[in-house]
């Protein structure tokens, strides 16, 4: 799993003014991550029960880095200077849970 130290070096951010917010976007990656894989994320043994669950690991943690850092270097959905959605934004993290219709 990974770290609020880690968090914070990815970002370069040397306070704890932004704890509970980083923490806030590590739950949502990960969250996020589950849904993109349709899969349960465990962090020491996979349970009988979910055959399809998934241990967690190093890509894992990277991608969670990732999107932790995109989140908070881009705190809204679309950059102000060019109108364009940032890549992982907020349309693309709702998009697991929008109900479709026929």
């Amino acid at each position: 799993m990974v770290t609020l130290e880690q968090v914070k070096f990815q970002c370069r951010i040397d306070h704890d003014d932004e704890d509970d917010l980083l923490l806030g976007y590590v739950a949502a990656a990960r969250d996020h991550i589950q849904m993109y894989l349709d899969r349960s994320i465990y962090e020491l043994a996979i349970p009988s029960e979910d055959p399809d669950g998934v241990l967690d690991n190093a890509s894992i943690d990277q991608a969670t880095l990732m999107i932790v850092a995109h989140w908070y270097a881009h705190r809204e959905s679309v950059s102000n200077s060019s109108m364009v959605e940032v890549p992982i934004g907020a349309y693309h993290v709702l998009q697991p849970y929008r109900r479709m219709g026929v």
